[in-house]
């Protein structure tokens, strides 16, 4: 039963979601032979605000590109 945890800054759409269900689950049958009804994929939505790269917040940096 394998368990796939996908981080991402800021939200997914629900078609995203299933896309990236469906190919997650594709490669992890051709790859790793396991059946796609046996995994388990996780969506973590991590708000921009509580997400940096090195030292700068990302949504200070999303902030200074829309000005």
């Amino acid at each position: 039963m394998p368990i796939i945890n996908i981080k991402v800054a800021g939200k997914l759409t629900m078609e995203q979601k299933r896309e990236l269900s469906k190919r997650v689950s594709t490669a992890m049958e051709e790859v790793c032979s396991k059946p796609k009804e046996s995994c388990y994929i996780v969506f973590d939505e991590i708000d921009r605000a509580n997400f940096a790269k090195g030292e700068v917040i990302l949504s200070d940096a999303d902030a200074k590109l829309q000005k």
